[in-house]
């Protein structure tokens, strides 16, 4: 029976961590795969050491309020089928209902996409490299009070096979870049 080491543990470090989300990036999941099917998105035990998008393609930027937006990760196993799975989430509002809101909410609705989130303690996390998010749900309305939201609040999920990587800022800045 093969086994799997354990090779670390775990100490209860500074307590400087904080939860939010900053920032998002996303693509279409396809952009980061070349014609055969193979990634593009190189890592080692698990960061990222390397992206290349297709031709044209890259990352969009999303801005979020302070305090609106997560980020999970679950892992499930099944004894009984020996399987693992990860099911990453990513939600967010986008603060306005206007036909072009609509249109972008409408293109993401028709997509798989790969995210990289700035968490709030500064870090930068992939999720959905293997199959990508799809939208699960895009509420819209227009509030109540002269105070609440008049927009979305959008929440993706996939499965994957593998949990989320973690992204150097140092490729944060060729995210936005067409590829070529």
């Amino acid at each position: 029976m093969p086994t799997c080491a354990i090779t670390s543990g775990y100490t209860i470090d500074c307590r400087d961590s904080v939860g939010g989300v900053e920032t998002i990036y996303l693509i279409e999941n396809s952009a980061l795969y070349d014609a055969s099917g193979n990634t593009r998105v190189i890592d080692a035990s698990g960061t990222i050491t390397a992206i290349t998008k297709n031709t044209g393609k890259r990352f969009y930027e999303f801005q979020v309020p302070r305090g609106t937006a997560s980020t999970s990760n679950t892992i499930t196993s099944s004894q009984e089928n020996g399987t693992i799975y990860y099911t990453h989430q990513v939600v967010f509002p986008i603060n306005q209902r206007n036909a072009t809101i609509r249109n972008i909410v409408a293109t993401l609705a028709k997509n798989r996409c790969s995210f990289i989130v700035k968490e709030g303690d500064g870090t930068y996390k992939m999720f959905g490299r293997g199959f990508g998010l799809t939208l699960d749900t895009a509420e819209a309305g227009s509030g109540v009070a002269l105070g609440d939201r008049n927009g979305y609040n959008l929440t993706f999920s996939s499965m994957e096979s593998e949990d989320f990587l973690v992204c150097p800022a140092n490729l944060v800045p060729s995210l936005i870049v067409a590829g070529t």
